[in-house]
Protein backbone atom coordinates (compact mmCIF):
# COMPACT_ATOMS: atom_id res chain seq x y z
CA UNK A 1 0.00 0.00 0.00
CA UNK A 2 1.52 3.25 -1.01
CA UNK A 3 1.10 6.14 1.36
CA UNK A 4 1.44 9.92 0.72
CA UNK A 5 1.93 11.70 3.70
CA UNK A 6 3.60 15.03 2.01
CA UNK A 7 -0.06 16.51 2.64
CA UNK A 8 -0.11 15.77 5.88
CA UNK A 9 2.89 17.19 6.89
CA UNK A 10 2.75 20.42 4.33
CA UNK A 11 5.88 19.49 2.55
CA UNK A 12 6.41 20.13 -1.24
CA UNK A 13 5.76 17.74 -4.39
CA UNK A 14 8.40 18.80 -7.24
CA UNK A 15 7.64 18.85 -11.12
CA UNK A 16 10.98 19.33 -13.14
CA UNK A 17 12.92 19.96 -9.48
CA UNK A 18 10.62 22.66 -9.09
CA UNK A 19 8.92 23.08 -5.24
CA UNK A 20 5.17 23.33 -5.64
CA UNK A 21 4.35 24.11 -1.95
CA UNK A 22 1.24 23.88 -0.07
CA UNK A 23 -0.64 26.91 0.68
CA UNK A 24 -0.84 28.48 4.05
CA UNK A 25 -3.80 29.60 5.54
CA UNK A 26 -2.57 32.82 5.77
CA UNK A 27 -3.01 32.96 2.13
CA UNK A 28 -6.28 31.22 1.38
CA UNK A 29 -7.73 34.08 0.15
CA UNK A 30 -5.10 34.78 -2.32
CA UNK A 31 -5.39 31.32 -3.58
CA UNK A 32 -9.10 30.99 -3.92
CA UNK A 33 -8.46 34.43 -5.86
CA UNK A 34 -5.56 33.16 -8.22
CA UNK A 35 -6.99 29.37 -8.66
CA UNK A 36 -10.25 30.91 -10.09
CA UNK A 37 -7.83 30.93 -13.67
CA UNK A 38 -7.97 27.09 -13.22
CA UNK A 39 -11.54 27.16 -13.10
CA UNK A 40 -12.88 27.82 -16.90
CA UNK A 41 -14.51 24.89 -18.39
CA UNK A 42 -12.20 24.81 -21.44
CA UNK A 43 -14.06 21.60 -22.77
CA UNK A 44 -17.30 23.19 -22.77
CA UNK A 45 -16.62 25.60 -25.28
CA UNK A 46 -17.47 24.94 -29.32
CA UNK A 47 -14.41 25.69 -30.75
CA UNK A 48 -12.46 22.60 -31.87
CA UNK A 49 -9.44 23.92 -31.47
CA UNK A 50 -10.01 25.43 -27.96
CA UNK A 51 -10.73 21.84 -27.02
CA UNK A 52 -7.72 20.24 -28.35
CA UNK A 53 -5.18 23.15 -26.54
CA UNK A 54 -3.55 22.26 -23.31
CA UNK A 55 -4.96 24.35 -20.24
CA UNK A 56 -1.62 26.60 -20.36
CA UNK A 57 -1.95 27.37 -23.85
CA UNK A 58 -5.82 27.99 -23.92
CA UNK A 59 -5.08 30.47 -21.09
CA UNK A 60 -1.96 31.86 -22.67
CA UNK A 61 -4.37 32.49 -26.09
CA UNK A 62 -7.11 33.59 -23.82
CA UNK A 63 -4.95 36.50 -22.55
CA UNK A 64 -4.18 38.15 -25.07
CA UNK A 65 -7.51 39.59 -25.32
CA UNK A 66 -8.19 42.52 -23.49
CA UNK A 67 -10.82 41.64 -21.42
CA UNK A 68 -9.17 38.63 -20.13
CA UNK A 69 -5.64 40.14 -19.45
CA UNK A 70 -6.31 39.58 -15.53
CA UNK A 71 -6.21 35.77 -16.53
CA UNK A 72 -2.48 36.00 -17.06
CA UNK A 73 -2.19 38.33 -14.00
CA UNK A 74 -4.18 35.30 -11.76
CA UNK A 75 -1.80 32.66 -12.92
CA UNK A 76 1.28 34.40 -12.21
CA UNK A 77 0.16 35.37 -8.73
CA UNK A 78 -1.16 31.22 -8.76
CA UNK A 79 2.45 30.28 -9.86
CA UNK A 80 4.20 33.08 -7.48
CA UNK A 81 2.04 31.64 -4.82
CA UNK A 82 2.75 27.42 -5.47
CA UNK A 83 6.17 27.86 -6.09
CA UNK A 84 7.02 30.77 -3.71
CA UNK A 85 9.08 32.44 -6.53
CA UNK A 86 9.52 36.62 -7.23
CA UNK A 87 9.64 35.79 -11.22
CA UNK A 88 7.21 34.05 -13.71
CA UNK A 89 7.98 34.28 -17.04
CA UNK A 90 6.77 32.27 -20.37
CA UNK A 91 8.57 30.99 -23.44
CA UNK A 92 8.94 28.64 -26.69
CA UNK A 93 11.55 25.59 -26.26
CA UNK A 94 13.17 23.85 -28.82
CA UNK A 95 10.69 22.09 -29.78
CA UNK A 96 8.16 25.62 -29.75
CA UNK A 97 6.35 24.50 -26.60
CA UNK A 98 5.40 26.76 -24.17
CA UNK A 99 7.56 27.07 -20.85
CA UNK A 100 7.29 28.15 -17.33
CA UNK A 101 10.09 30.25 -16.38
CA UNK A 102 10.32 30.14 -12.34
CA UNK A 103 12.79 32.86 -11.32
CA UNK A 104 14.57 32.86 -14.73
CA UNK A 105 15.91 29.25 -13.88
CA UNK A 106 13.71 25.84 -13.34
CA UNK A 107 11.15 25.44 -16.04
CA UNK A 108 7.59 23.54 -15.75
CA UNK A 109 6.85 22.28 -19.65
CA UNK A 110 3.55 22.70 -21.22
CA UNK A 111 3.14 18.96 -21.00
CA UNK A 112 3.35 19.27 -17.21
CA UNK A 113 1.15 22.03 -16.45
CA UNK A 114 -1.63 19.21 -15.67
CA UNK A 115 0.27 17.47 -13.08
CA UNK A 116 0.53 20.96 -11.98
CA UNK A 117 -3.16 21.72 -11.83
CA UNK A 118 -3.55 17.86 -9.53
CA UNK A 119 -1.18 18.63 -6.79
CA UNK A 120 -2.63 22.48 -6.30
CA UNK A 121 -5.94 20.65 -6.50
CA UNK A 122 -4.95 17.65 -3.72
CA UNK A 123 -2.67 20.19 -1.50
CA UNK A 124 -5.22 22.65 -1.40
CA UNK A 125 -8.32 20.53 -1.97
CA UNK A 126 -10.07 22.54 -4.52
CA UNK A 127 -11.23 21.04 -7.49
CA UNK A 128 -9.24 22.16 -10.52
CA UNK A 129 -10.47 19.18 -13.01
CA UNK A 130 -12.84 20.09 -16.38
CA UNK A 131 -15.06 17.87 -16.62
CA UNK A 132 -17.88 20.17 -17.98
CA UNK A 133 -20.80 18.76 -19.81
CA UNK A 134 -21.51 22.58 -21.02
CA UNK A 135 -22.77 26.00 -19.76
CA UNK A 136 -26.28 24.52 -19.53
CA UNK A 137 -25.41 21.55 -17.40
CA UNK A 138 -23.00 23.90 -14.99
CA UNK A 139 -25.81 26.31 -14.61
CA UNK A 140 -28.31 23.36 -12.92
CA UNK A 141 -25.86 22.51 -10.69
CA UNK A 142 -24.72 26.04 -9.10
CA UNK A 143 -28.71 26.47 -8.47
CA UNK A 144 -29.27 22.79 -7.36
CA UNK A 145 -26.01 23.52 -5.06
CA UNK A 146 -27.69 27.59 -4.01
CA UNK A 147 -31.21 25.76 -3.36
CA UNK A 148 -29.51 23.19 -1.23
CA UNK A 149 -27.92 25.59 0.82
CA UNK A 150 -30.64 27.31 1.30
CA UNK A 151 -32.87 24.11 2.46
CA UNK A 152 -30.14 22.88 4.75
CA UNK A 153 -28.67 26.17 6.03
CA UNK A 154 -26.08 27.64 5.91
CA UNK A 155 -22.56 26.42 6.79
CA UNK A 156 -19.91 28.61 8.86
CA UNK A 157 -18.11 30.52 6.47
CA UNK A 158 -13.96 30.68 6.75
CA UNK A 159 -14.08 33.38 8.76
CA UNK A 160 -16.20 31.72 11.48
CA UNK A 161 -14.67 28.00 10.87
CA UNK A 162 -11.45 29.47 11.96
CA UNK A 163 -12.75 31.09 15.11
CA UNK A 164 -14.46 27.52 15.44
CA UNK A 165 -10.38 25.66 15.44
CA UNK A 166 -9.16 28.33 17.53
CA UNK A 167 -11.74 27.72 20.12
CA UNK A 168 -11.39 24.11 20.14
CA UNK A 169 -7.61 23.57 19.49
CA UNK A 170 -6.71 26.74 21.29
CA UNK A 171 -3.96 27.12 19.02
CA UNK A 172 -2.95 31.26 18.86
CA UNK A 173 -3.79 32.57 15.51
CA UNK A 174 -0.45 32.82 14.54
CA UNK A 175 0.09 29.26 14.70
CA UNK A 176 -3.64 29.10 12.49
CA UNK A 177 -2.18 30.93 9.63
CA UNK A 178 1.15 29.29 8.79
CA UNK A 179 -1.14 25.96 9.19
CA UNK A 180 -1.55 24.80 5.30
CA UNK A 181 -4.78 24.74 4.08
CA UNK A 182 -5.18 20.90 3.82
CA UNK A 183 -4.01 20.87 7.07
CA UNK A 184 -6.33 22.88 8.53
CA UNK A 185 -9.62 21.70 6.39
CA UNK A 186 -8.57 17.81 7.35
CA UNK A 187 -7.90 18.07 10.86
CA UNK A 188 -11.11 20.57 10.93
CA UNK A 189 -13.45 17.58 9.40
CA UNK A 190 -11.71 15.56 12.11
CA UNK A 191 -12.68 17.17 14.95
CA UNK A 192 -16.28 17.42 13.54
CA UNK A 193 -16.41 13.63 13.56
CA UNK A 194 -14.74 12.99 17.20
CA UNK A 195 -17.43 15.56 18.38
CA UNK A 196 -20.10 13.80 16.79
CA UNK A 197 -18.48 10.08 18.09
CA UNK A 198 -18.30 11.51 21.35
CA UNK A 199 -21.98 12.44 21.61
CA UNK A 200 -23.78 9.31 20.30
CA UNK A 201 -21.34 7.16 21.95
CA UNK A 202 -22.18 8.63 25.51
CA UNK A 203 -25.50 8.62 24.71
CA UNK A 204 -25.76 4.86 23.89
CA UNK A 205 -23.38 4.63 26.89
CA UNK A 206 -25.70 6.35 28.84
CA UNK A 207 -28.94 4.46 28.38
CA UNK A 208 -30.57 7.63 27.68
CA UNK A 209 -31.25 7.12 23.93
CA UNK A 210 -31.64 3.90 22.39
CA UNK A 211 -30.48 2.70 18.86
CA UNK A 212 -31.82 0.24 16.38
CA UNK A 213 -29.71 -2.87 16.11
CA UNK A 214 -27.17 -3.20 14.52
CA UNK A 215 -26.71 0.91 13.82
CA UNK A 216 -23.44 1.73 13.13
CA UNK A 217 -22.17 4.71 16.02
CA UNK A 218 -18.86 6.56 14.62
CA UNK A 219 -16.10 6.27 15.77
CA UNK A 220 -13.56 8.88 16.50
CA UNK A 221 -10.70 6.70 14.06
CA UNK A 222 -13.36 5.77 11.17
CA UNK A 223 -11.79 6.44 7.98
CA UNK A 224 -13.60 9.85 6.27
CA UNK A 225 -14.11 9.55 2.79
CA UNK A 226 -13.09 12.45 0.16
CA UNK A 227 -16.25 14.39 -0.35
CA UNK A 228 -17.12 14.81 -4.19
CA UNK A 229 -18.72 18.19 -4.92
CA UNK A 230 -21.35 16.98 -6.96
CA UNK A 231 -22.62 14.73 -3.92
CA UNK A 232 -26.36 15.49 -3.47
CA UNK A 233 -26.72 17.47 -6.59
CA UNK A 234 -25.60 15.06 -9.37
CA UNK A 235 -27.47 11.62 -10.07
CA UNK A 236 -25.02 8.70 -10.46
CA UNK A 237 -26.24 6.02 -13.20
CA UNK A 238 -26.60 3.16 -10.12
CA UNK A 239 -29.08 6.17 -8.46
CA UNK A 240 -30.81 7.13 -11.53
CA UNK A 241 -31.44 3.15 -12.34
CA UNK A 242 -33.20 3.17 -8.46
CA UNK A 243 -35.34 6.39 -9.32
CA UNK A 244 -37.04 4.57 -12.29
CA UNK A 245 -37.46 1.32 -11.01
CA UNK A 246 -39.13 2.89 -8.25
CA UNK A 247 -41.71 4.55 -10.22
CA UNK A 248 -42.25 1.48 -12.55
CA UNK A 249 -39.61 3.33 -15.24
CA UNK A 250 -37.73 0.81 -17.67
CA UNK A 251 -33.95 2.01 -18.66
CA UNK A 252 -33.14 1.42 -22.11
Amino acid sequence: MNIDLDNVWGDPKFINGVPIYPVLMKDILNLYEASTCLLIPKNSMSDPKIIKMSYLSFLIEQGRYKENEHLLDKLDNLLKLVTRADFIDYDIDEKKKLIILVDGKDLIRDRDFEILREIISAQNLIETKDDSLGSDFDKAKANAKAYLSKRNGRMADLEQQIIAYRCVQKLPYDEIKNMTIYQFRKELERIDLIKSADVLQNAQYSGMVSFKDGTAIPHWLDYIKDKNPDDGVVLTGEQLKQINKKNGLVNK
